[in-house]
């Protein structure tokens, strides 16, 4: 049931798509078999999460990207960064009630182009 006031899908829980190539060949060259691991783990965290806990999460640390450091999907205006392992952050975008991720980047720095943060 959604809170009076909210935005629809807020209080659902998040869906995930990780069917993106880039994303999936980004998680799969993961060298160390822990941090893969984490990154799953993150994944099921979305999972059990409402629109509005990831937005307030100190740990996804939920942040708009303004220079995509990829080619944006047709349709695709905003994209975010998440949390995905201490050293990582994913490229994401909401889409209804789907978080769909689109790159794990190389280390933080990585998702935001030439020191570029929102």
């Amino acid at each position: 049931m959604r809170k009076q006031g909210s935005p629809p899908g807020t209080e659902e829980k998040v869906a995930v798509d990780l069917n993106n190539p880039e994303f999936l060949k980004s998680w799969f060259i993961l060298r160390d078999k822990n941090e893969s691991a984490r990154v799953l783990n993150t994944v099921e965290k979305v999972t059990q999460l409402t629109w509005t806990q990831i937005y307030q999460d100190p740990g996804l640390k939920w942040e708009r990207i303004t220079h995509s450091p990829i080619p944006l999907l047709p349709g695709v205006e905003t994209i975010y960064s998440i949390r995905v392992t201490q050293a990582r952050r994913a490229v994401v975008f909401r889409q209804q009630n789907f978080m769909r991720f689109l790159l794990i980047a190389e280390d933080h720095d990585a998702t935001y182009p030439k020191g570029r943060k929102r």
